[in-house]
């Protein structure tokens, strides 16, 4: 076996095929297919659209709020990295990024549609948002219940304009960054980490694309004839 497994990556690297030989991607989502991405995500509140290739919120309401579904997560996560890209369509603040989450997320005075199956039956119930640009668009916060919040920073959003987001969670800490810039890191090993990812305004519009999440070792690398290697997943889009 070993032999075959070298004699693979060297015709990889000879006659220039490309093969995975790293998988961690837990979960991934460019929104180029709206039907699959429908099986993806769990809105509990807002007017969540899968159009023009990108999620978008187009309610100017507080609390609106989108889950990934129990079919494309796994509860024993507890270690990964989420990227995220978003831009602010228009509205009071910027943008909720949801992790950590188990069991039923808080209303603050909505109704919310039904949770995912495996969610409605956690107990007790753990919510993480990394607030970016919230406070009437003044400052910036992970905000948590049943948590460690903090990473208060002076990050505000403009209107119009992409932001790569990214979160590193541990069972011991988690890592914010905000176009490639580490802004804060937070020790906290509330229920060892564990709480699946999702998406969320504030009394603003807003649009979400390039979803990732993966695992310690990091996305899938595919090996190309030139020997290096590089990060890669789905059909990564731009934006200008």
């Amino acid at each position: 076996m070993k032999k075959k497994i070298a004699l693979s990556l060297m015709l990889v690297l000879i006659f220039g095929l490309t093969t995975t030989v790293l998988s961690q991607t837990y979960f991934e989502d460019n929104f180029d297919d709206a039907k699959k991405s429908d099986k993806k995500w769990n809105p509990l509140f807002g007017q969540w659209d899968l159009k023009d290739k990108e999620y978008i919120q187009s309610l100017q309401l507080v609390n609106s709020m989108s889950l990934v579904t129990d079919e494309f997560w796994k509860e024993e996560w507890n270690n990964y990295t989420f990227e995220v890209k978003g831009n602010k369509i228009g509205g009071a603040e910027g943008f909720l990024i949801m992790f950590r989450c188990r069991g039923m997320m808080q209303p603050r005075g909505q109704a919310l549609l039904k949770h995912p199956g495996r969610m409605q039956k956690q107990k007790p119930s753990l919510e993480y948002w990394w607030n970016l640009g919230g406070w009437g668009n003044t400052r910036s916060k992970v905000e948590s219940w049943g948590g460690v919040g903090g990473a208060d920073s002076k990050h505000t959003i403009k209107d119009d304009t992409w932001y790569e987001i990214k979160i590193v969670n541990t069972p011991k800490d988690y890592t914010l960054f905000l176009d490639g810039k580490e802004v804060a890191k937070v020790k906290d090993g509330t229920q060892d980490g564990v709480g699946r990812i999702g998406l969320a305004t504030w009394a603003t519009k807003a649009r979400y694309d390039n979803v990732i999440v993966y695992g310690p070792d990091g996305p899938s690398a595919p090996v190309k004839a030139n020997s290096k290697v590089a990060l890669t997943w789905g059909h990564l889009k731009t934006h200008n």
